[in-house]
């Protein structure tokens, strides 16, 4: 079994590959959390819309392809700002909008 550090560290890496070319402006973060058995996305979004979900869709997508073996992917949503309402906000972070800080 590889070590959790080594295992998130990874999923980081496949999670920036899979959102290439997907982060639209609606999109302001994501963070992921890892175990043994599964990974969570937490997204941040200006608005739920067709774009956003199709986005994320595609994300997930990309994620299961990059993968050697199944995974288990959960997913949390939150409309607002990453801030401390956002369920991902202790989970690592991948990407913030430079301007959802302000």
């Amino acid at each position: 079994m590889e070590p959790l550090l080594k295992r998130e560290n990874k999923f980081v890496l496949d999670v920036v590959r899979a959102a290439l070319g997907l982060i639209s402006r609606d999109m302001l973060a994501i963070s992921i959390g890892v175990s043994q058995d599964r990974v969570m996305l937490y997204f941040v979004v200006r608005e739920r819309n067709h774009q956003v979900d199709e986005d994320i869709e595609d994300i997930i997508f990309e994620l299961y392809t990059l993968q050697s073996g199944p995974i288990e992917v959960d997913l949390s949503v939150h409309v607002g700002l990453p801030n401390t309402e956002w369920p991902g906000i202790s989970g690592r972070r991948v990407f913030v909008a430079k301007d959802a800080m302000e």
